[in-house]
């Protein structure tokens, strides 16, 4: 039996986003249920931290992540970049 995997997610402020996030963390969460849970990025017991940040500059302050695995994606292309982590390639994201 797989492990449930608990990963923190963070959404950037959204000041100047170029893809709707909100719908590819839904995506993400659909296509990774069974896999991976998205909890706060808060919660102690994660594995690591999803950031998704809304444009490449990616403004958000990473220096609380660190010490975990830290994933950050900017774009949808990496959204399902990190989906390629936890499932195989056959299916797209989006």
């Amino acid at each position: 039996m797989n492990k449930i995997r608990r990963i923190g997610l963070k959404y950037c402020g959204g000041c100047k986003p170029e893809y709707d996030r909100v719908q590819a963390v839904a995506a993400l969460k659909k296509r990774l249920g069974g896999k991976i849970e998205l909890v706060s990025y808060e919660d102690p017991q994660t594995e690591g931290t999803l950031v998704v940040a809304g444009c490449p500059t990616a403004c958000v302050d990473l220096k609380p992540f660190q010490g975990r695995p830290l994933w950050v994606v900017t774009s949808l292309q990496e959204v399902e970049n990190f989906t390629k982590i936890f499932v195989g390639n056959d299916q797209p994201l989006l």
